[in-house]
C-alpha cells in the first residue's frame, strides 16, 4: 500500500475515532468507506474489529466507572455464539442488503417516538440478550454494528458516560470471537495486523480527546445529539 494512502486512513480514524469518543459509536461507519476502497471488502472487515478493539477499549477504561455490568451480561449471553456465525458467513452473504435494511429499521425507531399516539418503546434488561445475539450477527458480516444497537442503549435510559462505556465493552468483547474466525480462516495477515493496530493506538489518543469534549455537553443536548445522529446513519445505510 502507498504511503499516501495509509496517512489517509490514519486521519480518517482520528476523526472516526474522535466522534466515536463523542458520541459512543460510529467510527467504524466513518472509517469503513476508506478501508474498503484501499484495501477492498475482506481485508477492510478484520482491520476494522482490530481498530474497534483498540477504540473500544479505551473507551471502556476511560468510562469504567460507570459501566453498567448488568446490561453486558445479558447482551454478551447474546452475542458471542452469534459474532462467531455471523463473520463465518460475511462473505457470502449481500452486505448492501442488510446495510438498507437497517437503515430502515433505525429510521422507524428514531421517528416513531414523534409520532402522536406511539407508545415509546421502552428497552428491558432481558432484551439485551436477543439484542446482543442480533447485533454480533450485523457485526459479523458488516463490521458496524454499532448504531443498530446505540438505538436500543438509549432507549433502555442510560446516560451519556454509561452509554458509552457500557457499549464499548460490550463491542471490545464481541470483537474477540470474531478476531479468532478471521485468523483462523486467515484473513489476519501481518500488514493487517499491522495496520489495524496503528490505527488502533491512534484511536485510544482520539478517544480521549471525544471524551474531554464530552464532559462539556449536558444529559438533554447529547441525546438530541445521538438521534441525531443516528437518523444520519439512517440515511448513510440506506444510500450507501
Amino acid at each position: 500500500m502507498e504511503l499516501l494512502n495509509i496517512v489517509l486512513i490514519l486521519a480518517v480514524a482520528i476523526v472516526g475515532s474522535t466522534f466515536a469518543g463523542i458520541a459512543g459509536f460510529g467510527g467504524g461507519i466513518i472509517i469503513m468507506p476508506i478501508l474498503t476502497l484501499f484495501l477492498g471488502p475482506e481485508a477492510a472487515l478484520p482491520v476494522l474489529c482490530l481498530y474497534a478493539l483498540y477504540s473500544s477499549v479505551s473507551r471502556a477504561f476511560i468510562n469504567r466507572k460507570y459501566i453498567n455490568w448488568q446490561v453486558n451480561i445479558y447482551f454478551m449471553i447474546g452475542s458471542i455464539p452469534m459474532a462467531v456465525i455471523g463473520t463465518s458467513l460475511f462473505v457470502s452473504l449481500d452486505p448492501d442488503m442488510i446495510r438498507r435494511f437497517l437503515g430502515v429499521f433505525l429510521l422507524i425507531i428514531v421517528l416513531s417516538k414523534y409520532f402522536p399516539g406511539v407508545k415509546t418503546f421502552k428497552m428491558k434488561l432481558w432484551g439485551f440478550i436477543p439484542l446482543g445475539g442480533t447485533t454480533a450477527f450485523i457485526s459479523g458480516l458488516i463490521g458496524i454494528p454499532g448504531p443498530f444497537a446505540a438505538a436500543f442503549f438509549v432507549n433502555y435510559g442510560l446516560t451519556k458516560h454509561s452509554l458509552i462505556g457500557t457499549f464499548a465493552f460490550a463491542t471490545a468483547l464481541l470483537n474477540l470471537p470474531k478476531l479468532g474466525v478471521l485468523a483462523i480462516n486467515q484473513y489476519m495477515t501481518m500488514d493487517i495486523v499491522y495496520l489495524g493496530t496503528a490505527i488502533g493506538l491512534i484511536s485510544v489518543i482520539a478517544s480521549y480527546i471525544g471524551n474531554r469534549i464530552l464532559h462539556k455537553v449536558s444529559d438533554k443536548i447529547f441525546t438530541v445529539f445521538i438521534n441525531l445522529v443516528l437518523l444520519f446513519f439512517a440515511g448513510y445505510f440506506m444510500i450507501y
